[in-house]
């Protein structure tokens, strides 16, 4: 609970940008409520409710899903981030959740990953940008897209390729 006092104090002074759009607090704090809100006991590991419900079978996973949405689409309605920006939240959103549902590996997954927290970090970017009246780079974002599509086109190979030789070898043997 101290925790969470200082973290609601740090929030108290803000920078200008945050002044001109009063949810920008609240969205940090749904964040960390789902990121980091208790530490794992004996450890500097932080957890949050998304690692916590990610424990319940398909539906946490889902759950937190649509809270991740909600918060996406509130940083593009309300702050319009670039569509770079807005892509990289949404593959975030769906690699916590696709990687989540896998048991064990997604719970571990979950405690690193921590989507919600990346997700403002991008929309605080944003906000620096546009403050300054800069234009928030997509190259950044288009990188981390292509690479993670890399990897996941990567995965799908070797799934696939596991498949036909699993096919290759049940044929050629007879149960």
């Amino acid at each position: 609970m101290a925790d969470r006092a200082q973290y609601l104090k740090a929030e108290r002074v803000v920078p200008e940008a945050d002044r001109l759009h009063p949810g920008a607090p609240t969205l940090e704090w749904v964040a960390w409520l789902m990121d980091r809100a208790l530490r794992v006991p004996g450890t500097n590991v932080r957890v949050g409710l998304d690692a916590l419900l990610g424990l319940l079978p398909v539906g946490g996973d889902v759950l937190t899903g649509f809270v991740q949405a909600a918060l996406v689409l509130v940083a593009v309605a309300h702050y319009r981030v670039p569509k770079a920006v807005a892509a990289r939240m949404v593959a975030n959103v769906l690699l916590d959740v696709g990687v989540g549902s896998i048991p064990v590996v997604g719970d571990l997954f979950d405690v690193a990953f921590k989507a919600n927290t990346r997700n403002m970090k991008l929309l605080r970017e944003a906000r620096e940008h546009t403050a300054r009246g800069e234009a928030q780079p997509a190259g950044p974002s288009v990188r981390y897209l292509v690479g993670l599509g890399a990897i996941l086109g990567a995965a799908l190979v070797l799934v696939l390729g596991a498949f036909i030789w699993l096919v290759v070898w049940a044929t050629n043997h007879r149960f």
